[in-house]
């Protein structure tokens, strides 16, 4: 298949087929590696569609293919402090994927700061980090308790349906009989919830159970 010019289209009009989620399905799926230095290339790029598709790129394939994104950790590392907020949401969830394949132990030493996001004013950086946070937990056990004592404690800065995103992040954590009481009193008032997404939730982490 031919190479198309990522940069190019993402920074035209985003419509059916040239979004990035398109691009990525269509093309960069075939052949990541064909797409990687595009995909580096573009989150130093002027134009903002450019940059902000190749953090989203950058995020579906590190879903995929994690090792081939890991020499670049630390670019991602850079971003969390970003000015473009995108750049931050998509290195967080970048990040979590990588830690999958984190052999130097990298994204363990970034808990902290992902859980300072839990707080932040951004739902997304919310949503990102806590998913972050519960993969890292998965790839590196000696941190699940700490992780699990932070989501626990940060369920105020998640009201309404935002909750949700803490209700799922248990699914990790009940496979280990050290959590399964807390994650049990945790989890299961939300079953009367009024909120008909969070109890769906809820209802899979009892499941379980």
């Amino acid at each position: 298949m031919k190479k198309v010019d990522i940069h190019r289209t993402l920074a035209g009009k985003w419509e059916d087929g040239t979004r990035p989620k398109d691009l990525y399905k269509m093309y960069i799926s075939e052949d990541p590696s064909a797409y990687l230095d595009d995909i580096i290339q573009g989150l130093g790029s002027e134009e903002r569609r450019v940059q902000s598709g190749c953090a989203e790129l950058a995020s579906l394939l590190s879903e995929d293919v994690p090792d081939l994104l890991y020499p670049h950790v630390e670019l991602f590392v850079s971003n969390l402090e970003a000015k473009a907020p995108v750049l931050r949401w998509e290195a967080v969830c970048t990040l979590g994927n990588i830690a999958s394949v984190d052999k130097l132990e990298k994204t363990p030493k970034l808990i902290e700061r992902f859980m300072d996001f839990l707080s932040d004013k951004s739902i997304v950086l919310q949503g990102h980090s806590v998913r972050a946070l519960t993969k890292i937990a998965k790839t590196f056990p000696e941190t699940a308790p700490d992780i699990l004592e932070a989501l626990l404690t940060h369920t105020e800065y998640f009201p309404g349906n935002r909750v949700g995103f803490i209700v799922e992040a248990m699914e990790p954590f009940v496979t280990n009989p050290m959590f399964a009481t807390k994650v049990k009193s945790f989890v299961e008032p939300f079953l009367e919830s009024d909120i008909k997404s969070v109890v769906k939730k809820a209802r899979k982490v009892m499941k379980s159970l």
